[in-house]
C-alpha cells in the first residue's frame, strides 16, 4: 500500500531530477536526488572542475581506483587534492548535508584502502589539510566514518604523518 507521503516524496524527487537533468558526473540522469534547491543552485554554479573533482569523490568512496587514475591523466587540471561537496553526516553530529571534502577524506571515510594508498603514495596530497567550516581532517573523517578497515585506515594516516592532534571545528582530536 502506497502512502501520501510516499508518492509526494516520489513526485518531489521526480521533479528536482527534471531540474536538475544530470547526475554529479555531467552525465543525463532521471534518478532522484536529495539535495534542496538552495544546494542545487550552489552546485550549478560550481565550474567543470567542480564536477570533474566530484567525481574523483564518487570514485575514492567507492575505491575505484582505474576509474579515479583515468579522470586524474584525462583531466590535467583536476588536483587531487581539490576538494568538492559531498553529502555526508558532519562529523560529531546526525545532521546530514553537503561538506567540503577532498578525495583523501572520503577514501579514508569509506575504508577505500586503494585509492587512499595511492592518493598517499603521490606526495600531491597534504594529510593534514583541514576542509570547510568543520576544520576537519581526513583522519577525522577516517574516525568518524567507522568502515570496516578502520584500524587499517588510521595506521596508513598515522604512517604519512597525519597528525591525531588536530583538532576539528568542536575542539575534538580524531
Amino acid at each position: 500500500k502506497t502512502s501520501k507521503v510516499s508518492i509526494f516524496t516520489s513526485l518531489f524527487f521526480s521533479k528536482l531530477s527534471s531540474f536538475l537533468g544530470r547526475d554529479m558526473c555531467g552525465a543525463k540522469s532521471n534518478l532522484c536526488s536529495s539535495k534542496t534547491l538552495t544546494e542545487v543552485e550552489f552546485m550549478r554554479q560550481k565550474s567543470e572542475d567542480g564536477a570533474s573533482a566530484t567525481c574523483l569523490l564518487e570514485f575514492a568512496a567507492c575505491d575505484d581506483l582505474s576509474s579515479f587514475k583515468r579522470e586524474i591523466e584525462e583531466n590535467p587540471s583536476v588536483e587531487i587534492d581539490e576538494s568538492g561537496f559531498w553529502y555526508c553526516r558532519r562529523v560529531g553530529s546526525k545532521k546530514m548535508g553537503f561538506e567540503e571534502r577532498t578525495p583523501l577524506m572520503v577514501a579514508a571515510m569509506y575504508g577505500s584502502m586503494e585509492v587512499l594508498n595511492y592518493i598517499i603514495a603521490t606526495g600531491r596530497s597534504d594529510v593534514n589539510r583541514v576542509c570547510s567550516d568543520e576544520k576537519v581532517t581526513a583522519l577525522h573523517c577516517a574516525v568518524s566514518g567507522c568502515s570496516v578497515s578502520i584500524v587499517e585506515i588510521i595506521k596508513i594516516l598515522l604512517d604519512a604523518s597525519a597528525s591525531p592532534n588536530c583538532v576539528d571545528a568542536n575542539g575534538n582530536k580524531p
